[in-house]
């Protein structure tokens, strides 16, 4: 199987000064490619491994506690259902609504999040993830502490509305701030870490709705949970402003832990193609060429179905189980804890063998996790590990084909708001009508699932000589590395 012409990539030998440049295709504007390769040479490939280790413990700990608090919030309206489900002090009595009402949380939510979220994510170049992360905190914190003031339908409805409107840009941000740092062939496991640790927030969640804390201080145990999530964030937004560095090459205050040497090495030994901060805020040629790119199209449409298979079942599980009466009371939201350390450790597995095997090619992953979500798809806890079988590949390889900061911007945004669409519908799939079974919603997401198998396979034949050439290139800079210590000029450039 080989790709299209327009799909294909090279490599190139930095020590070259004649190497053209492909006017169609958007470059980083930084230092010329021949003096990346000499800053190259400032530290061992051992001592470039070694770099990574403080920008781990600087930039994942925080991202992760923000990912983590983001996914609270969001996913708080599935668990505070549950609380005190047969007392007055339970959300949907106290706020006079019923249960199929309350699936238009989840659209009120997704309508407000898909407006800004590629607008939101445009900005961060020229604000600076610091300052992009904070404001987006800040808000989220705010709005999740206010929504238990709301007193009816029409209030919880616009609370989650403007908490769409605030979380926007953020998840994107995260993905397009890593590029900076790390090289395709290195990032599986710092996206799949941000990402499934992130899923902590179902346990957390879980945990929080369990404990009794109904009628302290005047407040409902739904209200408690609210409060206790937004100052939560809050906390959170200190870290962020005092300690989270930007870019490695940013000014001394914005990466504290790296000397200048270590902050231009850790930029030299990026991929051409990869984003830089030294590229302009805004590249709307860069924005227009990726609208153009079939692979924009095929990862939207792959994230885009695997939500629609995922979501509903995400939204509904804690109502799913306690409709199982497998226990009683509020132990029934302790039965979610299996399925999300599942998909944890899943996912963190597979993204640490896509970093440490290049092998097999990457899209292939990604077919396994459809056909195991088609056969299994009512075993709910290996559901939610075949969703990380989908996604741990794919993030990692759509960062190989990407052309600099507007572009890895866009695309990440754009991706991830064709991804949220979901939020709209798939809340109506598990009504109460389908109960106990489930099984017209459980065929629709079969369904949604047979069509990112196409997905995929669209993906992969267009990028299908870029994938195996920067596995090759990895393989080539490890084994020099090991053996003689040396950072290879040879890399991957898209065209």
């Amino acid at each position: 199987m080989s790709g299209p012409t327009s799909a294909r990539t090279s490599t190139t030998d930095l020590d070259d000064k004649s190497l053209p440049i492909d006017s169609e295709s958007p470059t980083p504007t930084s230092t010329p490619y021949v003096d990346q390769y000499q800053e190259r040479n400032l530290f061992s490939y051992q001592q470039s491994k070694k770099l990574l280790r403080p920008a781990d413990w600087h930039i994942l700990p925080i991202l992760i506690l923000l990912y983590l608090s983001k996914n609270m919030d969001g996913n708080l309206v599935s668990y505070v259902k549950t609380i005190n489900s047969t007392s007055e002090s339970n959300i949907l009595k106290a706020l006079n609504i019923t249960s199929d009402q309350y699936a238009y949380v989840s659209t009120c939510f997704s309508v407000t999040f898909l407006l800004f979220e590629v607008p939101s994510n445009i900005l961060i170049k020229w604000s600076t993830p610091r300052l992009h992360f904070f404001r987006i905190v800040v808000a989220w914190s705010i709005i999740t502490a206010c929504t238990a003031a709301v007193s009816n339908l029409a209030g919880f409805l616009t609370a989650r509305a403007f908490l769409g409107l605030a979380e926007a840009g953020l998840y994107p941000g995260m993905l397009w701030q890593l590029t900076f740092w790390y090289r395709p062939d290195e990032i599986a496991v710092r996206m799949s870490v941000l990402g499934v640790l992130g899923q902590f927030s179902g346990i957390l969640d879980s945990l929080l709705t369990y404990v009794y804390i109904d009628g302290r201080g005047g407040l409902d145990g739904w209200q408690w949970v609210f409060v206790i999530v937004g100052l939560i964030g809050l906390v959170e937004s200190v870290l962020v402003y005092f300690w989270y560095p930007d870019f490695p090459d940013s000014p001394p205050s914005r990466r504290q832990f790296l000397t200048q040497e270590e902050g231009a090495f850790l930029v030299a030994r990026l991929p051409p193609n990869s984003a830089r901060s030294s590229d302009s805020n805004f590249d709307w040629s860069a924005i227009r060429c990726e609208l153009k790119s079939p692979l924009l199209w095929g990862y939207s449409f792959s994230q885009l179905c695997t939500n629609s298979a995922l979501y509903g079942l995400s939204f509904w599980l804690p109502t799913i189980l306690t409709s199982f009466s497998l226990t009683q009371g509020p132990k029934t939201q302790l039965l979610v804890i299996p399925s999300a350390v599942v998909y944890i450790a899943v996912a963190i597995s597979l993204a640490w063998f896509l970093d440490n095997d290049t092998r097999i090619p990457q899209p292939l992953l990604a077919f396994t996790g459809c056909f195991i979500l088609i056969g299994i798809y009512i075993g709910m806890i290996f559901a939610q590990a075949a969703g990380a079988c989908i996604f741990a590949p794919l993030l990692p390889l759509r960062a190989q084909s990407l052309r600099g900061s507007s572009s890895a911007a866009f695309a990440f945004a754009f991706q991830n708001s064709c991804g949220q669409l979901p939020g709209l519908y798939t809340a109506q799939f598990f009504q109460t009508k389908y109960a106990p079974r489930y099984a017209i919603p459980f065929g629709i997401c079969i369904a949604f699932t047979g069509a990112v198998l196409f997905a995929n396979a669209w993906i992969w034949y267009w990028q299908y000589d870029l994938e195996k050439e920067t596995r090759k290139i990895a393989r080539e800079r490890r084994a020099a590395g090991k053996s003689e210590g040396v950072v290879v000029a040879q890399d991957v450039r898209a065209l």
